[in-house]
């Protein structure tokens, strides 16, 4: 079925026109709080000139792929670029959500005892957003925490990097998940996209391993105000790593200071592996959901990844497409499979409640050494292809 595409600004539906002259429409669905992108390309020229929209307007692009319509994105228009002599029009713009004034303007403030989701709260309050926030997440306290002449971007964005965090702004809503653990912040399954030959467009698949530099310990310093003097504290990393990665912050506390350290080992271990691909559109692949290859490539099939960036695009000549990059999985964020989540191992020792979990993940056949295992729970709750997210 052919994809159709719907789009209003300031909430009036488009003039026919605009499909006439429609060369590419482009909705780009990234992690991170930037994430949220559009741009659209048109055919433009006399005698009828099209309309230019005013920076600021509100843009709502959806699509059908074949299962209903579906929203891509609301979006504020941030760049109007018109070509003369020959004629076009470039039309481009960012997620509505991130137009709060509230959210750029730096501040200095501080907590004292303090959970994380009181914090998010309080800072989401002031731009009129909800909070979405994973529970384990948000229900870590923090001795003290400063916002220290930065804006409210930028101090979540610090907060989420120091919590394996996944900080986007969508919806409405400020939100808190775990990155890879296949959840939505309310601990439900997300659903695994799942890749087989038969939607693949050919020629745009291709998998990276990579050979990174490893770190056996990664160290994390903390201030023990009592004894007047810097404390150091080390998380495991790779066991085949023959050096150390210390982290320059100092933290308050030594809650805060292991978090840092078991965050940074997993960006680590997402950094050693990398795919890419493009697909039939969909509109139910996005960003942050865990991704698996199906009857593609002995030694990457069934290899966890973790979607960094859906790209869905729509033009005459190709139909909707999606593009998409992802990173391997960090072996660790995931839960067991039915719910659940694991505590992070920092000791090098597992309890036996992990090694329970454990027990149901399995290295994928062949795949390259330091693969993580694939968390059973994803081929459990898989997303079905092309159909609406049901979260």
């Amino acid at each position: 079925m052919k994809p159709l595409v719907e789009v209003t600004v300031d909430g009036k539906p488009v003039a026919n026109a605009f499909y006439e002259r429609l060369i590419s429409l482009s909705v780009t669905d990234k992690e991170g709080v930037s994430s949220d992108t559009f741009q659209i390309e048109l055919n433009d020229g006399p005698p009828s000139f099209l309309a230019v929209p005013r920076k600021g307007a509100k843009v709502t692009i959806k699509i059908d792929d074949g299962s209903g319509m579906r929203s891509l994105g609301i979006f504020t228009v941030d760049k109007v670029t018109a070509k003369c002599l020959p004629y076009g029009l470039s039309i481009s713009g960012k997620a509505a959500d991130l137009r709060s004034g509230k959210l750029k303007e730096n501040r200095e403030r501080h907590w004292d005892k303090a959970r994380l989701k009181d914090i998010v709260e309080e800072v989401a309050k002031e731009s009129n957003l909800k909070v979405a926030i994973d529970e384990d997440i948000g229900s870590f306290e923090y001795g003290w925490i400063a916002q220290q002449d930065e804006s409210n971007i930028h101090f979540l964005e610090r907060l989420a990097s120091r919590h394996n965090a996944l900080f986007a702004i969508k919806n409405g809503s400020i939100v808190f998940t775990s990155k890879g653990s296949g959840q939505t912040a309310s601990g439900k399954p997300a659903g695994t996209v799942i890749i087989d030959p038969k939607i693949v467009i050919q020629g745009s698949c291709s998998f990276e391993a990579n050979d990174r530099t490893k770190y056996k310990k990664v160290v994390a310093y903390y201030q023990d105000r009592d004894k007047a003097e810097r404390v150091e504290l080390g998380v495991d990393a790779d066991a085949d790593g023959d050096s150390v990665l210390r982290l320059p912050e100092p933290y308050s506390s030594p809650d805060e200071a292991d978090k840092a350290a078991e965050a940074k080992t997993k960006a680590l271990k997402r950094g050693e592996g990398a795919a890419s691909v493009t697909v039939i559109g969909s509109t139910a692949i996005c960003a942050g959901l865990p991704l698996l290859f199906q009857s593609i490539r002995p030694g990457f099939d069934g290899v966890p990844y973790v979607i960094d960036t859906a790209t869905h695009t729509y033009t005459k000549t190709n139909g909707y497409q999606t593009q998409i990059s992802a990173k391997l999985y960090d072996g660790q964020s995931a839960g067991d499979g039915k719910g659940k989540k694991k505590k992070t191992v920092t000791t090098g020792q597992a309890s036996q409640s992990e090694q329970t979990a454990k027990s149901d993940n399995k290295v994928a056949p062949d795949a390259p050494a330091g693969t993580p295992a694939t968390p059973s729970g994803w081929s459990e709750f898989k997303r079905n292809y092309g159909l609406a997210d049901y979260n």
